[in-house]
């Protein structure tokens, strides 16, 4: 009876077909990578971002969304509006459901400059404003 549970809950995702929007590496390890998927006339997208509460262990987690309604470039907007003027107060902070997960953004200091940290029940991770942009394949 649990086999039929557990089968249920478990649905292994399919890994070929996918191409890379922007791959974000440091000393050879992904830090993070964007990639998409079209399939008929949606378009679906799966962020894999190494987990910063461990530094020192290689853990990765990810967010899959579909395109319907923008998501891609909304998501990329809301990234980057921490890095607006009107949006430096350490106050500022996003929360939201992208695909089946629950996010927050909220600034977070980065060596010599500003960055966004992004946080699921998952795990989190750090980027700059060039992190973001190499990520969503704008540079």
């Amino acid at each position: 009876m649990m086999i039929g549970i557990s089968n249920a809950q478990l649905q292994e995702m399919e890994t070929t077909g996918w191409s890379v929007v922007g791959h974000l590496k440091r000393l050879g390890t992904t830090i993070a990578k964007m990639e998409y998927k079209v399939s008929g006339t949606d378009t679906a997208y799966n962020l894999l971002m190494k987990d910063f509460k461990k530094q020192e262990e290689t853990n990765y987690f990810s967010l899959g969304f579909k395109s319907t309604g923008n998501s891609f470039g909304r998501f990329y907007d809301l990234l980057k509006s921490f890095f607006l003027p009107e949006n430096k107060s350490k106050d500022y902070m996003k929360t939201f459901r992208l695909g089946n997960e629950s996010v927050n953004l909220q600034h977070i200091a980065i060596i010599g400059s500003k960055g966004v940290r992004l946080t699921t029940r998952e795990g989190y991770i750090n980027l700059s404003g060039k992190d973001i942009d190499k990520i969503f394949g704008m540079r």
